[in-house]
């Protein structure tokens, strides 16, 4: 009787542990601009109340790279500095969260080919 006693103990604690995040990665996206332009582009249409977008990392040769709320949704914002051709990589984040904590996070990568 003692060893069914603590061993409904045990899965009570087991269960009581807290559930971390569960981190995917999106399919990698690539995009193209020319050096001259700034690229848009829309990550939802949806603001969420809770959880929301990050950039986990950063753009190497921007003169902006910033995620923008807009009226028609959220939108990743980049210009190129003015002398650089080449590829970027940017890693934008997306957590979803219910209020209480954050129960899932996406890892979408942006490929950005800047030409002439």
């Amino acid at each position: 009787m003692k060893k069914i006693l603590l061993f409904a103990i045990a899965l009570i604690f087991l269960a009581c542990e807290n559930i971390t995040s569960v981190e995917t990665e999106a399919p990698e996206k690539t995009l193209s601009i020319s050096k001259a332009d700034t690229l848009e582009h829309l990550l939802s249409k949806v603001i969420p109340t809770e959880g929301g977008f990050s950039i986990s990392e950063q753009a190497a040769h921007a003169v902006l790279s910033e995620i923008q709320h807009r009226e028609q949704g959220i939108f990743y914002v980049y210009a190129p500095e003015a002398d650089f051709n080449g590829i970027e990589v940017v890693k934008i984040k997306r957590a979803d969260s219910n209020g209480a904590e954050i129960f899932s996070e996406t890892i979408t990568t942006l490929k950005i080919e800047v030409a002439e």
